[in-house]
């Protein structure tokens, strides 16, 4: 279905030529933020084994070198901080690439209602909905990412409390449950992470022969 979204173009924008350059405007600004929240999608998957592999450090700490063991905290901490922030901007750059979706498909939508022939209306319909329900997809896989997230720091940041008091081999043994568990649900997050990521992509490159028939920027010139 996808293939055959992004090897078609849409017939309504082919033929209202008043209306063309505004839709592939907005397809394109579309696809980029979309293409952006992919990449962002990449970082995050990366800041979690970042944040998980800290952690692993912690506990995996040889017992004849206690003195390590606050360095190792304090990165530790700051994997954290930057899954927080990483966390942060996927939401933001989700929530821009749905709503420039959201312009563009409605844009589409009302376009497609000026139409009375039933088989470009029809067509229309068709390609739209099917691009329409590649952001519902989105939409609810970064819902699903949101809550799988905040459970993760949530685990995280409890733990980082707890080694601020006891780093000791002891106090190590006494989290070993839950350290463990933190790193089968950072495995099991950086999957979520990584089908969110393709789901993404797919989405951007449905945008991409439209992209490719927006008007370039003033003063710019499209290369070959």
């Amino acid at each position: 279905m996808h293939r055959a979204l992004a090897s078609s173009l849409p017939t309504v924008l082919l033929l209202l030529a008043g209306c063309a350059s505004s839709g592939y405007q907005r397809a394109s600004d579309a696809a980029d933020r979309t293409g952006s929240y992919h990449e962002e999608l990449i970082r995050l998957r990366a800041q979690v084994g970042l944040a998980i592999d800290a952690l692993r450090a912690l506990s995996e700490n040889p017992a004849g070198s206690p003195r390590s063991n606050p360095e190792t905290l304090q990165t530790f901490r700051l994997e954290l901080a930057g899954l927080e922030r990483r966390a942060e901007r996927v939401r933001t750059l989700h929530g821009k690439a749905d709503a420039h979706a959201e312009a563009f498909l409605t844009g589409w939508s009302t376009d497609t209602a000026a139409l009375t022939g039933a088989e470009l209306k029809q067509g229309a319909e068709t390609r739209r909905k099917a691009l329409e329900a590649s952001y519902v997809e989105l939409e609810q896989g970064q819902a699903a990412l949101d809550r799988a997230l905040a459970e993760l720091q949530r685990e995280l940041g409890e733990l980082a409390l707890y080694l601020e008091h006891d780093l000791t081999a002891a106090g190590m043994g006494s989290a070993r449950k839950t350290i463990q568990a933190a790193f089968v649900d950072g495995a099991l997050l950086q999957d979520q992470i990584e089908a969110q990521a393709v789901r993404a992509q797919r989405t951007a490159i449905q945008l991409a022969p439209l992209k490719e028939l927006a008007p370039p920027p003033p003063g710019a010139s499209r290369g070959r």
